[in-house]
Formats: structure tokens, sequence, C-alpha cells
């Protein structure tokens, strides 16, 4: 951890500032703040992986206890390959070869002390046939589970039902206090919280996640609104939560040109606990807890009546997140009120840029790795206007003419600007990169924008009037802000609708029959080009080496994806791996159960013995060789004949004093 200390601190120094972080991370963890320091992340990581390492040993070598030594790591490596933002599988895989092969390998050793002390002989060479046999039995144990599709979902059994609460708030803990971690990009149906990463290509499926019938039009259904840019990803400062739908109050501003929309959100998954919703929700129907940015009194005095609407405190911007106290069953339903925009051309044309403080202060913020030629691009595509609606038009119009739409990129190289790679050496993009390369280029010239992460409408039904939303919809866009009119959706990703405003409160009513989303003419092919996630222009040559897929692990919430040539090759080696398998077993079985001529009387005797072991017949410390094959004659009345020779030959050649040499005469072999 020191390494990663300013290289000019003295050692003095950086235990001074180490312990100063660690002071400043426990005090934000105790007052429900943020942490961004990564350091404290390294560091606490290392202290646990150490003393995992040292249970480990200690559970082995002084405890005599495989499985309390495995346990602890294999947690440890789970909830990496859970996070990583690479696929760490293989590493996962290998760490459950070794622990089985590790079982193997103490249970032979308990085994051997035991045989020891008991005087039962063994061949020294026996514990490369265990790890040998013990390795192929791995192998096919650890494919047949790999690959098994799970019979019944561990949601489908509600085993976790009672965890499942307490497991989503540790993980909105450790986001908290984690925030700035280099996470895997999880865009799945509950996994929005306080960070979202940009990451490589994204693997989503078809998979159904919730039905959504509106009063109107739908056209987004947010999750979070992040307001920080890192440079490699974005993170939410709102520290500040209440309970919504509870009885409690938020003071909300009030924008105008707004409309109030009820949404009924039906779930197609079990144990959900984020709740969507449409831009500024206000109202709820079941108890959730909202997180918001709550505004110092000094900047609300001023505007408080009449553009708020509680005036108890505490006085909130627009709460950006909602996570239910209690799990959604699939087919389970809720409502949300939210107050959407209407406002139209003109209005936003003419809404200035008279900004409050609370605005300029948290969405205007960005990274110093921005390039120069970047915030140049944004001031020429925008130099042409004069107001910020036109100018944040611009720089949209310019993405989805210029980017094309590709969900198989790859991310960034290290140590190079996200935005400027995007713009100038790709310019292929998912919606995450488009979202993130408008804000920038508007917070660039002073205009507040912020990210948003949810779903897209999905398709429509028209005779039922409900959009139907699959994991493949998962999208962000962006929010501009506008004095008077708070916050309004941008739409940069090329593969989505552009979003049709009216130009004046007349034009309203007939464009919003123009855009209603069912199958209607081609005035809808002319406005909304592409759909919905439906026939998106996705670039193949990125899956030129086989279509991603995913499978889920059992009674494992995560989802590892792979290629279909990598499955292709996997199925091919474990193939091999049993084919191996069943060829070096019967070799083994041969070795061990037929005779050799040549081969002494007391290998003959051994085998006999380790044969009636496997019957469960094993001899007992106390017995002599004819009592053994007394016990054996008793259970095996057909092969008296045969044990009696093998037995008696056994003990003439080692105790009788009349020697013929340690090889037995033929009539044993023919036994």
């Amino acid at each position: 951890t020191s390494r990663l200390l300013p290289a000019t601190y003295t050692w003095l120094e950086r235990w001074q500032n180490l312990a100063f972080r660690l002071q400043s991370w426990y005090e934000r963890a105790m007052e429900g703040g943020t942490s961004y320091d990564n350091l404290m992340f390294i560091f606490q990581m290392g202290v646990i992986i150490w003393v995992t390492g040292y249970l480990m040993v200690w559970f082995l070598f002084r405890s005599g206890k495989v499985w309390p030594a495995i346990v602890p790591g294999g947690l440890v490596l789970l909830i990496n390959l859970y996070y990583a933002p690479n696929d760490i599988s293989f590493w996962f895989l290998v760490y459950l070869m070794v622990s089985l092969l590790l079982v193997v390998r103490f249970n032979l050793y308990s085994q051997q002390n035991k045989w020891r002390s008991e005087g039962v002989f063994f061949r020294p060479d026996i514990s490369l046939d265990f790890l040998r046999d013990g390795f192929i039995f791995s192998a096919l144990i650890i494919a047949f589970a790999w690959f098994t599709p799970p019979v019944v979902d561990a949601k489908t059994l509600g085993l976790f039902d009672d965890f499942e609460g307490s497991w989503r708030d540790m993980q909105g803990e450790w986001n908290r206090l984690f925030a700035d971690l280099n996470y895997r990009d999880r865009r799945a149906f509950d996994s929005f919280g306080a960070s979202l990463k940009l990451g490589g290509p994204r693997q989503l499926t078809d998979e159904p996640v919730m039905d959504v019938k509106v009063e109107g039009i739908g056209r987004y259904w947010r999750a979070v609104v992040y307001d920080y840019y890192s440079g490699d990803g974005w993170l939410t400062r709102n520290e500040d939560r209440a309970d919504f739908g509870a009885g409690d109050k938020v003071a909300l501003p009030i924008f105008e040109a707004r409309e109030v929309v009820t949404q009924t959100y039906t779930s197609h998954r079990n144990g959900s606990t984020v709740l969507y919703a449409m831009a500024n929700p206000i109202d709820l129907d079941r108890s959730a807890k909202a997180t918001f940015s709550a505004l110092p009194d000094v900047d609300t005095a001023k505007t408080l009546s009449p553009n708020w609407s509680e005036v108890t405190e505490p006085w909130a911007e627009e709460v950006t997140y909602i996570r239910s106290n209690s799990t959604i069953d699939q087919d389970e339903s809720y409502q949300v009120v939210s107050a959407i925009s209407r406002a139209t051309v003109n209005q936003l044309q003419n809404a200035g840029s008279d900004y409050p403080v609370w605005i300029t202060e948290r969405y205007l913020q960005l990274p110093d790795s921005i390039t120069r030629r970047t915030r140049e691009l944004a001031v020429e595509l925008t130099e042409p206007y004069d107001n910020n609606f036109d100018k944040a038009r611009a720089i949209e119009r310019y993405l989805r003419q210029t980017l094309t739409y590709n969900e198989g990129i790859s991310a960034p190289p290290a140590g190079v600007d996200k935005v400027d790679y995007i713009l100038f050496d790709t310019k292929e993009a998912y919606c995450d990169y488009y979202a993130t390369s408008m804000i920038v280029m508007l917070r660039s010239l002073g205009i507040p924008a912020r990210f948003v992460a949810g779903f897209a409408r999905g398709s429509f039904d028209s005779e039922t009037g409900v959009y139907h939303v699959l994991n493949r919809d998962a999208h962000s866009w962006v929010e501009v802000y506008f004095p008077q009119y708070g916050w309004i959706e941008f739409e940069p990703t090329a593969s989505q609708p552009n979003i049709i405003r009216p130009t004046s409160p007349e034009d309203e009513g007939s464009l919003a029959s123009r855009a209603l989303p069912a199958d209607t003419g081609p005035d809808l092919e002319e406005n909304f080009p592409g759909g919905q996630g439906d026939n998106i222009p996705i670039n193949d040559e990125a899956f030129a080496d086989g279509t991603p897929f995913a499978f889920n692990l059992p009674f494992i919430g995560t989802q590892i994806s792979v290629s279909r040539s990598t499955v292709n090759g996997s199925v091919l080696v474990v193939g091999l791996a049993v084919i191996a398998g069943v060829v070096v077993g019967r070799m083994w079985w041969r070795s061990q159960t037929q005779i050799k001529p040549g081969e002494s009387v007391a290998t003959l005797y051994s085998r006999m013995i380790k044969i009636a072991g496997w019957m469960g017949l094993s001899m007992r410390p106390w017995q002599t060789p004819y009592e053994q094959a007394a016990l054996l004659q008793r259970s095996l009345p057909t092969c008296q004949r045969e044990i009696y020779s093998i037995t008696n030959e056994y003990v003439h050649h080692t105790f009788s004093p009349h020697k013929n040499g340690t090889t037995p005469d033929t009539s044993v072999y023919d036994t």
C-alpha cells in the first residue's frame, strides 16, 4: 500500500497520510457518506487477504481441517468474480480444481497416518495415483456442474428470500464505501447502484424484465441519476435518504410545463428492489428509500416559495434513486406518479442560462483528462447558436450522425481519455459512451447536464397498451437543465428514436398523436428509426469469433458471458478429458486386479486384501491372515478354495523358515 503513496513522502509521512485517509474513510462510513478513495479498498483487501491466508494455513496444519481452510479463500474469489471488471472465471475454476485436489491429498494424508499407526501396508507412490485419479474426477465434477443448466432457480425455491434484503443493503453499503472501483458493467435488471463504469462490450439478453402501463406515451424508465464523472465512469454523490411513500415529506422543486403521469410496473423477476420511474417521481404506492441531494438552507431560502412543493426540510433537488424496502415478486406490480416535462421547443429556447448555484456546483464538474480538441469540437458545433437548447440539440445531432452504434466495442486503452478516444479514434459507441460524450461537451460549454441510466421503453403492445421491456433494452441517456423547466431528456444514441418535441403548445396534441408507439403507418418509421431495441444496427464484425451468449451459475446471482467458440472448445476439452479418464481408469483397474506371472506372493496377497477392503471386508490389525481368510470365505463361499490357496502361500513365504523364493508356484497364478 505504501508504494501507492507519493514517492516523495518519507516513511513517516506515508504512515501519517495513510492514517489520515483511514480516519476520513471511517468518518464517511459512520456518517453515511460516499468514499472515492481506492487506496482504502486496496489497504483493506490486503488486510483481508493476509488474514484469510493465515486462517487457511492455521486450519490446515494446526487444526487439521481442510474445508475451513478452503471456504474463506473461495468466498473472497467469488466476490471478485462478481465485481471484477474483467471475466476471471478461469481463475475461479483453477481454485476449484486445486481445492478439490487439496481435499483428496489431505484425506489421503490422514489415512496414511492412520495406516502407519495400524501397521497397514501401502505403496509409497500411492499419493500419485490418488492425485491423478482425483484430478480426473474433479475435472468431471466441475465440468458437469459448470455446463449443466439449473433445473430450478434459487429464487423459485425461495431459499434466500429472507436474506435478499440484507444482501441488497450490503451491496449498497459496499458501493457507497468504495464508489470509484473498476466495477464490471453489470447492466442487468436490478444492478443499478452508486456507480457505473465505462467498459468494454455490452452483453445483454432477451430476458423479460417488466411490463409498463402508462397514461400517455412512455419514453424512458429511469433507475438512477449520476452527477460526477471521474474519467473512468459515473458516480452519484447523493448521500441523503428518506422514506418515500411512507408518510415522510420531501420538498421537491416545482417546474413549469409539467404533467402528472401515473405508471404501473409489473416485474417479470423475483427479488428485485430497484423501483423504476419516469422523470421526476413525486409519489409511490409502496414503502421505499429515496435517494436525493439535499440543498443547503442558504440556497433554497431565496427561491423557496412558490417554487417548492413543501416548506419543510429537507429541500431536495430531485429524487434520483428509489429502492424498495421489500423485494418485488414475479408478476407483482407497483405504481409511481411522475411530473414529466411537456416543455415546447420555443419554451426551452427562451429558457436562458440563469442557473441556480446548486446546479452549477454539481453539474459542470469535469476531470482534468478532458482533451483540448474535445472542448474545441464542442465550441465548433455550437458556435452558430445563441441558446443552450439549440446547442444541446446540435451536439446530440452530431453524435447520432457521426458515431456508429456498436455494442461490441473494446474498452478504451488505459491512460487515454475515453471521450476523446470515442470521438476521434474509434468513432464507434453504445449508449454509455454516446451519453458521456454529450455531457462532457455540454459541461465544457457551461451547460449543466447529467447521466441517467435505466431502460428504454421497449416494444409497445397496441392491444393491451403495455410496454414490454427486455434486458437488452437497458439504456443510458442525457438530461440537460433549463431554468424554470428543470431537467429535460436528450437522446444522443443513434440506435434510439429521436425525441420529438412540439414547437408550441398548439402543436403538442397533434405531435403526440403522431408519436404513439404503435405500428400505425409510415410516420412512425420516419420519426422513430430503428425502433426500441428492434433491428438495432449492431456491428456484427465485433462478434466474428462467435456470438456471445450468457449462462447462470446455479444459486449465484452472477451472469458470466462467453463466446460460442469458447464453449465449443471447452466441450472438446471436457470430452477429451472424459475419454482420457475412462482409458486411464480402465488401465488402473486392470493393473489392480490382474495378476502378472513373476509377481511376489506378498503383492498377490496385498491385492486380495485391497479388493476385500473395497467390498467392506477390510482386515483388522488384530486379525491373522488365516482369520481374515476365514472372514472372506464366509462372505464369498464360492471362492473359498482360491482365498485359502493365496493366504496359505502368503503365510508359507512370509513366516516359514523354509522358503523356496518369493515367487509362488504356478497353481497360485491359476487361482
